[in-house]
């Protein structure tokens, strides 16, 4: 009976719960949309593993599917976002370091 409720989809539905909560926590605190999307997608990924726990993963295969696709979906347009915000704010702050290079130049030879 211990060994039933220790299964490896008992332990990633544990562990995809505290991932949810912490995804919501980390996004009510910085405002951030990447560990929301994150945990959302984990919490795609708890959905099967409680289907699993329920037995119900062979009769809801196909809806299993998608939703772990999605999930997965999910968390490359999280990253996907995430890099593209990265990239442009390292793009801005080297402008603006080359900005005030120029500045500094063009002041000495003043």
């Amino acid at each position: 009976m211990v060994l039933q409720f220790l299964s490896i989809p008992f332990v990633n539905l544990i562990l995809c719960i505290v991932i949810v909560i912490l995804g919501c926590l980390c996004y009510r605190k910085s405002g951030e949309r990447l560990p929301v999307f994150i945990g959302a997608a984990f919490g795609l990924f708890g959905i099967s593993h409680a289907a699993t726990l329920a037995g119900l993963a062979t009769a809801f295969e196909f809806p299993l599917i998608v939703v772990r696709t999605f999930a997965y979906v999910l968390v490359i347009v999280a990253l996907w976002l995430h890099l593209k915000s990265s990239l442009m704010q390292k793009e801005t702050r080297q402008a603006w370091v080359d900005y005030f290079k120029s500045e500094t130049v063009s002041e000495e030879k003043k």
